[in-house]
């Protein structure tokens, strides 16, 4: 019993790592689909929930449940757990908290690549702080009307601006011997 509930919940988070991994329009639809018969044992184990309807699907639904099924195969067990917190989180959704994500998600993807990794960047840096801090920084935020969010959005990319053209400032008056200092502070930053 325990094992069909497991399987379930591993379906179901399946699922949801197709629905976000894949946008509309990557890859072109093949005329013909994948047959069951050439997913490999690992990919039939994930796509196990669509084994009896395999063949009813269209052939571009069929292409994007394998390449997931792929990316999950290559998921760390940690990774996994994560996926299938999420996807307990998503169950929870109402249809428009669901229809708010995609949306939030299709304008991510449409930004540049810069941006989207200040953005990961930011959450980064926002989950690696303490929870009352976190909660406080929250609260502040959901109690910022939203004439002023916009203008703390604005002010925080004029900041990152700036800041990017004081440093190209300098880094051109630099010597060859503090470039190579700078990059090696900066290497040893990310390095944990």
């Amino acid at each position: 019993m325990k094992m069909l509930n497991k399987n379930k919940f591993l379906a179901v988070a399946v699922g949801f790592l197709l629905l976000l991994i894949t946008l509309p329009g990557t890859g072109a639809a093949q005329e013909s689909g994948v047959p069951w018969s050439q997913l490999n044992p690992d990919e039939q184990k994930v796509l196990k929930p669509f084994a009896q309807r395999w063949d009813q699907l269209p052939p571009n639904k069929q292409l994007r449940l394998k390449k997931g099924a792929k990316r999950w195969g290559q998921l760390s067990p940690q990774q996994r757990q994560n996926m299938q917190r999420r996807m307990k989180t998503w169950k929870q959704m109402t249809p428009e908290q669901r229809q708010q994500v995609r949306k939030k998600f299709n304008q991510f993807s449409k930004l540049p690549p810069e941006e989207r990794q200040q953005l990961r960047r930011s959450r980064k840096w926002f989950n690696n702080l303490p929870p009352d801090k976190k909660r406080r920084l929250q609260k502040r935020w959901q109690n910022m009307p939203p004439e002023k969010r916009k203008q703390f959005l604005k002010n925080q990319q004029h900041r990152r601006q700036s800041l990017k053209k004081n440093f190209r400032k300098k880094m051109q008056n630099a010597t060859p011997q503090q470039r190579r200092q700078f990059k090696r502070r900066m290497q040893n930053r990310r390095t944990p």
